[in-house]
């Protein structure tokens, strides 16, 4: 019995994997040989045994209707760049984080690609910042906690409180050596205090201070919302005003925004007055499509069935996930 493997396809998956001829032959168990005899196949599809292509297959970890298929364009130049270093990033993001590489474009005019390629600088730069702050923090404590010493002239109270304060500063320092961005090893005398890894954390507590400090006003930390990632960094929207001004404020033409259905750049100049909100705002949600939307009513017909009229105005039906790489 025979499987048929396209000469491309397996060539495609091997250099994938940086893998010579041999390699591959070694890894699914088979001769070098016919590896050498399937990639060498000038026209058509090779007819391999259906054995040796599965042990193949299993190798590059394909399976055999990929091994089947010519590598698309796009395959060919991925491998090519692959050869140069480069390498493909992909991820689900939810639509708030993908409208907040829309938002950096459109009001900073930072193209998105070069947001994700320079984002390992940003974070780096903002964890030593965050432990920067952290280090100077603790240093006006344990000033602080030496002049209680000082002011207190031996007494018992204030001794007390100004050696739990200097206790609590040795702890912090060893956090901020371990580079304990969020504050993962504090001291257990920490949480009987009141600390709340729920509410609040070290990086967290740091990119508030420093968008206050910067005045970013274009930048909405929303701590009550929860956490935007598992290791605790803050929920955020960038351009809120901006967003509710092209939005008008209505659910429909969000939604529409949020799903990638609009983008800033598309919207027509004239409907950009703010004067035409009403019609701007119907541009938006004709966009939609038709079965899309009917869904979504039916939807939102049954949460205000459900809940209520005012839980459905609070209710933020976008959140649905979004490639990050699309244009403002």
């Amino acid at each position: 019995m025979t499987t048929p493997i396209h000469p491309s396809a397996i060539r495609a998956f091997r250099e994938r994997k940086s893998w010579t001829q041999e390699q591959l032959a070694k890894a699914a168990k088979v001769s070098s040989p016919t590896i050498k005899r399937i990639e060498g196949k000038k026209d058509g599809m090779y007819a391999a045994n259906t054995k040796k292509a599965e042990a193949i297959g299993g190798a590059l970890g394909v399976s055999l209707a990929d091994l089947a298929d010519a590598p698309s364009p796009e395959a060919d130049r991925e491998e090519q760049l692959r050869k140069f270093g480069y390498r493909r990033l992909s991820t689900m993001v939810d639509a708030e984080t993908a409208i907040a590489f829309n938002m950096v474009q459109h009001i900073y005019g930072i193209p998105i690609k070069s947001q994700i390629v320079m984002a390992p600088l940003f974070m780096a730069i903002l964890a030593e910042g965050s432990l920067a702050w952290r280090r100077k923090r603790v240093a006006e404590i344990e000033e602080a906690a030496h002049n209680l010493q000082v002011l207190a002239g031996g007494h018992l109270s204030f001794a007390n409180v100004a050696q739990r304060a200097e206790d609590g500063a040795t702890a912090e320092r060893k956090s901020i050596e371990m580079k304990d961005l969020f504050g993962a090893h504090v001291c257990d005398e920490a949480f009987e205090f009141g600390y709340d890894p729920s509410v609040n954390n070290p990086f967290a507590d740091y990119l508030a201070a420093l968008a206050e400090d910067v005045k970013a006003h274009t930048v909405t930390l929303e701590k009550d919302a929860g956490w935007k990632t598992s290791e605790r960094f803050p929920n955020y929207t960038i351009g809120a005003d901006l967003i509710a001004d092209i939005t008008a404020g209505d659910p429909d033409a969000k939604y529409a925004l949020m799903r990638g259905h609009v983008r800033i750049k598309n919207l027509p100049p004239d409907l950009r007055d703010p004067d035409r909100d009403a019609e701007r705002v119907a541009w938006m949600i004709a966009k939609i499509p038709a079965e899309e939307m009917a869904e979504r009513k039916a939807e939102q017909e049954a949460f205000q069935a459900e809940f209520g009229s005012d839980f459905l105005s609070d209710l933020d039906t976008s959140a649905v996930t979004e490639e990050g790489s699309q244009d403002a």
